[in-house]
């Protein structure tokens, strides 16, 4: 059974590693790609799961939903702050307060995900990863260079 908790641990180790961060920010930033998706695919990897296409595509549908309606404009209210309040003499206390509001809605996409991957059979790992479902060749050799480990 996946749980929540085994979840946002995973990811925050994942998201940890040297680098990393960079790195899943910029799959988000440049190719559109949603970070809590592939801590996602990354930790049914290494429980050995497999999902299929269909179920991926759900996955992505939920994300996407979620990103759009709540977690992209958090994060352009927050950008608007930087960009704009600096000046504001609570400025430090109201940025920490947004990251911890987004960081929140981050653990709620994640249940929101795992929700999504109930409704549909997961199997045994194959030969293939499911991280290679969702990003090209060459988006997951970037996130995986071996150089920097």
């Amino acid at each position: 059974m996946l749980s929540r908790e085994d979840f946002w641990q995973f990811a925050c180790e994942f998201y940890s590693r040297p680098r990393m961060q960079s790195r899943l920010l910029n799959l988000q930033d440049a190719a559109d790609k949603n970070i809590n998706l592939c801590l996602l695919l990354c930790y049914l990897d290494t429980l050995a799961l497999t999902i299929t296409p269909d179920t991926l595509a759900a996955l992505v549908k939920t994300a996407k939903q979620f990103d759009q309606a709540v977690l992209q404009p958090q994060r352009a209210i927050r950008h608007t702050l930087k960009t704009h309040h600096q000046d504001y003499q609570n400025y430090k206390k109201l940025r920490a307060a947004m990251l911890t509001a987004e960081l929140e809605l981050e653990k709620r996409q994640q249940a929101l995900l795992l929700e999504t991957l109930k409704r549909f059979s997961i199997a045994p790992l194959q030969s293939s990863s499911n991280v290679l479902l969702y990003l090209s060749q060459s988006e997951y050799d970037a996130l995986f260079n071996t150089t920097d480990f």
